[in-house]
């Protein structure tokens, strides 16, 4: 839509359970001046035409659907690069947004120019209903370095990736290629050029996503490096592709994160292993503490 001030990307597939629910929450924000970007990854279930009603009767939704199945990675690039608003946010089909996300978060971004994502609290919900706040909501506002330090001591669930975000340091940090940790390159790319603000409210609810989903990706990595050090291709984007000063301090959190998703592979994949793995590491927290 010409002269959006946000652009909200949904990629789906095969979620007709809850796409209504994502599409609904966003056209009931109280800041209307959006465009909504849908793209079906040709599912095979009901998504298409729940999503061509929606698109029927709401000019700002513009929905597609690919003739062939993208890669999950793709899905996502594919809405991005369809976003002509200056900001932007993805929300997976599976979660939504409360009303007031996009009016506070464009408030923060258009108000601040050195914020390059405004990034709500989160709240898990589990298939019980129970819910639980997502852990690493906190706001990113020193230097580069500290903030990537920060990040990166604890990247956890990463939901700030679900923040808005100007829509141009997005274009510029995205992978070209899927792989263990990548939305945690989107993440500290974009600390590069700016720090990320926090919302005060719960505005994001996010369905809790079995743990061992993202595991696969280990499983699907090419080599067997990449199931000792999990994180190797991440660790390359940092240093390589983003080109992260190797400082100490970063080498360390790089070094941790390693070592931490090694031991975590190893108790999905290798259980005997990964239990002893995961008690050594506990000793070695306590020693180091």
């Amino acid at each position: 839509m010409a002269g959006a001030r946000a652009s909200i990307g949904i990629p789906v597939f095969n979620l007709e359970r809850t796409v209504a629910r994502a599409i609904e929450s966003v056209l009931d924000q109280t800041c209307g001046d959006f465009e909504l970007l849908v793209s079906d990854n040709a599912s095979t279930d009901g998504t298409e035409a729940i999503c061509r009603d929606y698109a029927a009767r709401d000019p700002r939704i513009h929905y597609t659907r690919q003739p062939v199945a993208l890669g999950a990675l793709e899905n996502f690039r594919f809405v991005l690069e369809a976003a002509g608003a200056p900001s932007f946010m993805w929300l997976a089909a599976d979660d939504y947004v409360r009303p007031r996300l996009v009016q506070q978060a464009l408030a923060v971004l258009e108000a601040h120019g050195d914020v390059v994502c405004a990034a709500p609290r989160v709240e898990f919900v589990a298939p019980d209903g129970s819910r639980r706040p997502a852990p690493d909501g906190q706001a990113l506002l020193g230097s580069v370095h500290e903030n990537l330090c920060r990040f990166l001591r604890d990247p956890l669930d990463n939901s700030r990736f679900y923040g808005l975000y100007r829509r141009e340091v997005l274009r510029r940090v995205f992978p070209r290629s899927i792989y263990y940790g990548f939305d945690w390159t989107v993440t500290a790319g974009t600390l590069l050029y700016g720090k990320h603000a926090r919302l005060d409210e719960v505005l994001l609810v996010r369905e809790t996503t079995e743990p061992h989903a993202y595991m696969r990706l280990i499983d699907d990595a090419p080599g067997w490096v990449a199931r000792v050090l999990p994180l190797t291709r991440f660790t390359r984007a940092v240093l390589g592709d983003l080109r992260i000063p190797p400082h100490p301090r970063l080498l360390y959190a790089l070094f941790r994160l390693n070592a931490l998703h090694h031991v975590l592979y190893a108790r999905y994949r290798h259980p005997r292993y990964g239990r002893l793995a995961y008690r050594l590491a506990l000793i070695a927290k306590r020693l180091g503490a």
